[in-house]
């Protein structure tokens, strides 16, 4: 059952007897949160961790995802999805959390592998915790007592992939993620492709970027478009549509600037 509580950026809200899927934020270009929480074990596992992610983890007011984050899994390096990955380390490390971290990310995603390896470093003398991350090719798997993930390889550039003639695809997953019989489906950022529509096929809930109001022309296609978000969320049980781009009013700014 999805409980959607505002228009385009969340909050959403999923949930059935055995998972609750809450996202307090997700716009394109800006950040990307999404908490999983087993009911069975009160485990937490995040799905990418953008801008904010810390403060949105904070806003009912509880620690206890302190302790009880088993995974965080990142779709890829781009910083709206994992922008918030040090601030969030260090929330952890001044709170004095005591249990290993276990972070998933593509093979050869630079940016994880930067803010993380560069943490633990200058941290050394200080860190309570463990952090071990797991580059994930398509087909990983890994699991705990709560989370069986899978990774899925999707299609995904940027800017800095991208010279006159050639793209070159930037390492980027999605993931499913099984807890107990529930079956989630995560896209990440991708255009449509082959792998993508093998990922949420059947999936209870899939959670599916839906970057672009229309279907581009362009042969060169970053985002899904919302009409073909929503023909690939019709494969699953259940869906929801994220990673929009936020509505800016401009006339709203202009007056606000000139008080």
């Amino acid at each position: 059952m999805v409980k959607k509580l505002s228009a385009i950026t969340g909050p959403f809200q999923w949930e059935n007897e055995e998972v609750t899927v809450h996202i307090p934020y997700s716009a394109a270009g800006v950040s990307t949160i999404i908490v999983v929480i087993s009911k069975a074990t009160e485990r937490i596992m995040l799905l990418d961790v953008g801008d904010g992610a810390t403060r949105d983890l904070l806003s009912k007011g509880e620690r206890s995802f302190i302790e009880a984050i088993d995974l965080l899994a990142i779709s890829h390096g781009h910083f709206d999805h994992m922008g918030g990955l040090h601030t969030l380390l260090g929330f952890l490390r001044m709170m004095k959390r005591s249990r290993p971290l276990h972070i998933l990310l593509p093979k050869g995603c630079i940016e994880a592998i930067t803010v993380i390896t560069h943490f633990r470093k200058i941290y050394s003398e200080t860190l309570p915790y463990s952090i071990e991350f797991h580059e994930m090719l398509d087909g990983a798997v890994f699991g705990t007592a709560s989370f069986k993930v899978k990774a899925h390889q999707v299609e995904h550039f940027g800017m800095e992939n991208i010279d006159e003639e050639n793209e070159i695809l930037m390492p980027a997953v999605g993931y499913t993620v099984r807890v107990g019989k529930t079956l989630l489906a995560y896209t990440g950022d991708t255009r449509s492709c082959k792998a993508v529509e093998n990922l949420v096929c059947g999936s209870d809930l899939a959670i599916i970027e839906a970057t672009r109001r229309e279907t581009p022309r362009s042969k060169r296609r970053v985002h899904l478009s919302e009409d073909e978000a929503r023909a690939l969320g019709s494969q699953a049980k259940d869906f929801l549509l994220i990673h929009r781009i936020p509505i800016v009013r401009h006339e709203r700014i202009k007056k606000r600037l000139r008080r």
